[in-house]
């Protein structure tokens, strides 16, 4: 620590003039979560208005070990469980995700694929990214008709997958 610096921040009153700060440590601020991406093999990147279910749960058994005077039950770790994730963005013309659905209802691509999602800083670069291991799609919506509401038609996708990884190093695409 600098000398002379109170540990809370604030200067003390000897009159020195460095002030505790998060660049003094190289500490940063947390990441942002509104600029975002997700590349899929073979579908290419696209951006979304949301990604949610990134979610991971391991289940536990419990029993009593034989011969133990203990009253306490025993955990043992049993099988990891991932949340399907789901997509959300404006509909376009372009109906890729309808196709990437489409092709896994009529059997001509059933092949799950992995993807990366990507969040960016407000320079442009990305700054972390997860990795969804052998993907395939379980269900899509598309927005409701109304002739009363103006709004954004959006629509989504929900992917059952293998695993998540969040990746330590980050490369774009």
């Amino acid at each position: 620590m600098a000398e002379g610096v109170a540990t809370t921040g604030i200067q003390p009153l000897s009159g020195a003039t460095e002030v505790l700060t998060t660049e003094n440590f190289g500490l940063q601020g947390p990441l942002r979560g509104f600029r975002f991406t997700a590349a899929f093999e073979g579908l290419g990147t696209s951006s979304f208005k949301s990604v949610t279910g990134f979610s991971v749960n391991v289940d536990s058994s419990t029993y009593r070990e034989g011969g133990s005077t203990y009253l306490t039950a025993r955990k043992l770790p049993g099988l990891v469980n991932y949340d399907d994730i789901s997509l959300e963005k404006g509909l376009y013309s372009n109906p890729l995700l309808y196709n990437f659905f489409n092709g896994f209802l009529e059997g001509n691509s059933f092949k799950p694929v992995n993807a990366k999602i990507i969040i960016y800083d407000n320079a442009g670069q990305p700054t972390a990214s997860w990795t969804v291991i052998n993907a395939w799609p379980t269900s899509y919506r598309s927005g409701d008709l109304s002739a009363e509401d103006s709004s954004i038609l959006v629509e989504s996708l929900t992917l059952a997958h293998e695993g998540i990884r969040r990746d330590i190093t980050v490369a774009a695409g």
